[in-house]
């Protein structure tokens, strides 16, 4: 280990800021680290290997239910010793560095059991206590982990194992052929991914007495061996066999080939080392509860490097040349994320570098000015032409694929030729209103003027027409408030009763409604009535970004019941309003830049 002063366990002076962690400990492996069936003794064992990556995940996503962002705060504890080529690497602080312990005490007194300060402490221990006895009923953060745990807990991912689904059982059917391949989900290792959940500590021989333990009380064997200046253990064996090892700092559980890789760092170097590492770590700002680095080119490449029928056989097959949208070269050549707290709201940032695409630039929206007061969901693209102009070439580059062809392309370019193109597009939104317990909606979209506004209006109207014989169509015109309105009547087909749409224009804006009336609610706004003039809007709106070249908004409070019952609906007890009446509004935000911010915020009230 380097004795030079200042040096985070193993990292080098310069590297950047720490990553996200997530920790193994349940009946399965982590999304993306694929379980697959072990023998008895190893299967009663998973939740300490392969479950420390659940129970990371876990804390991961219960934070990460209320927060995310930054990352130039304190240095992570575990990145020294992660593989130095990564493709995945998460880090959860429960810890709380820097100022996250106050933030998120002060974003937790939002809510039922966390407004008295002075009982935060406790609180937060028995939420991660919840968490950890989601995995296992006699697992408790405070018994099992806090007493000799740094705070720090990681998940490095350096390999996806090989692939080969032939002879696969049907999907989510796990188990072990002959030849000790694993199976899961239709998924066949040959050879185990390189997975480890890093542990920080500050009690080696508590975290020492704890394994002991556990396996005593499992009844299991661990065999030992000399490796790297370390003793590796393992348990079971097969394809998927675990493995743990300790160093005075940490803790390593994992597959065998992610615990060897681990202890390897102290020669092969780590991902505190890797350049691509420092670089996302630099992009993010501020002390965070998690963060986390990809590396999604590498991840393609493993996945092309043995495509083979994955996926229960609906993906190609062994040899086959992988379609050109699974081209390394289109990931960006990182991607990093953090949660953090503020006193009022979670924050996730997600950064990426810019992509030759990208460009759109930012700008406060043009169009919520426009929208009525009581939307409570809308979606927004700006530059929505110039997207749509993009896509298309995108995919034509990309043909065939599979259900997509070039004359597929060419159809839909056609149709589109019909209206002129899209060039005159501007900004353009998908919005959901609400009034009463009724929902309606529908889009609205910028043209280049108010004249070229009423001309596409008119000539969809007359599209339509023309159309009306074959396919069935009705419009009428009706005038509102000296606007007309072509109303659209769909006959019922392929299961669906008849319906009716609206269209007409406003300004420079067009408008699009599932029903007249939502049409007339936005020709009747003002923009003192309007979306942009409500507090919640402008509130979570100016957390995320203003100025934008994307963002999607919700408005909590007026979907209360309906995001309560889809939440808790086999738990019908729970009484979910305290929790939810304390939420605003939960918007994201797409910023223009480099690197290009994707960022999410919860706030609370």
């Amino acid at each position: 280990m380097d004795e030079t002063k200042n040096v985070v366990r193993g990292e080098q002076p310069q590297a950047a800021m720490p990553q996200g962690t997530v920790v193994p400990m349940g009946d399965g492996w982590a999304t993306g680290v694929h379980p697959v069936a072990v023998s008895a003794p190893s299967r009663r064992f998973r939740w300490a290997v392969a479950g420390a990556i659940v129970v990371i995940l876990a804390l991961a996503t219960t934070a990460g239910a209320f927060v995310l962002s930054g990352a130039a705060g304190a240095k992570s504890l575990t990145a020294g010793i992660a593989p130095r080529n990564s493709i995945f690497f998460m880090e959860v602080r429960t810890d709380l560095p820097g100022d996250q312990r106050t933030k998120l005490a002060g974003f937790m007194s939002h809510f039922p059991g966390f407004q008295d300060r002075a009982q935060f402490e406790s609180g937060l221990d028995e939420l991660l206590n919840m968490v950890t006895g989601k995995v296992s009923p006699d697992l408790r953060y405070t018994s099992a982990f806090k007493p000799w745990a740094e705070g720090e807990v990681s998940i490095a991912i350096g390999d996806l194992g090989s692939l080969d689904a032939a002879g696969a059982p049907a999907c989510n059917m796990p188990s072990i052929d002959p030849n000790g391949r694993g199976f899961f989900g239709g998924l066949s290792f040959t050879r185990a991914p390189s997975a480890v959940a890093i542990f920080a500590l500050k009690d080696r021989a508590g975290a020492e007495t704890w394994i002991t333990g556990e396996l005593s009380r499992q009844k299991l064997t661990a065999t030992s061996q000399d490796y790297a200046g370390s003793k590796l253990y393992t348990i079971g064996s097969g394809v998927m066999q675990g493995a743990y090892a300790l160093t005075d700092q940490e803790l390593l559980l994992g597959t065998v080939m992610g615990v060897k890789a681990a202890l390897d760092t102290r020669t092969n170097g780590s991902l505190a080392d890797n350049p691509d590492y420092q670089a996302a770590m630099k992009s993010l700002s501020g002390d965070s509860l998690a963060r986390f680095y990809v590396d999604g080119r590498a991840i393609v490449r493993q996945a092309l490097g043995s495509y083979e029928p994955v996926m229960c056989g609906v993906m190609g097959a062994k040899g086959e040349t992988p379609p050109p949208a699974f081209d390394p070269k289109a990931m960006p050549a990182w991607i990093a994320g953090a949660v953090r707290a503020e006193s009022d709201r979670m924050v996730v940032d997600v950064a990426m570098p810019q992509t030759a695409t990208a460009n759109l630039g930012n700008h406060v929206s043009r169009i919520a000015a426009s929208l009525p007061g009581n939307t409570v969901g809308v979606v927004e693209v700006h530059s929505l032409g110039r997207v749509v102009d993009t896509g298309l070439g995108a995919l034509e580059s990309m043909a065939p694929l599979p259900g997509l062809d070039a004359g597929s392309i060419d159809g839909v370019k056609s149709a589109l030729s019909l209206v002129g193109g899209v060039d005159w597009i501007g900004d353009g939104t998908a919005v959901v209103t609400k009034d009463g317990s009724m929902f309606d909606g529908g889009i609205v979209a910028e043209a280049t003027d108010a004249a070229t506004a009423q001309s596409k209006v008119g000539m969809i109207g007359n599209l339509i027409g023309l159309s009306g014989v074959a396919t069935g169509l009705k419009t009428r015109a009706e005038t509102y408030k000296g606007h007309t309105i072509t109303v659209v009547s769909v006959p019922a087909g392929a299961g669906n009763g008849p319906l009716q749409l609206a269209i007409a224009a406003k300004d420079n804006l067009i408008v699009v409604g599932y029903t007249d009336a939502f049409v007339k609610n936005v020709l009747d706004t003002t923009p003192a009535s309007s979306l942009a003039s409500q507090a919640d809007y402008s509130t979570a709106i100016g957390a995320s970004g203003t100025a934008n070249e994307a963002s999607v908004y919700v408005n909590v409070p007026a979907l209360e019941d309906q995001i309560g019952t889809a939440a808790f609906s086999s738990q019908n007890s729970i009484d979910y309003k305290p929790y939810l009446d304390h939420v605003g509004g939960i918007v994201g935000s797409v910023i223009d830049g480099n690197p290009v911010i994707l960022r999410f915020v919860v706030t609370a009230r």
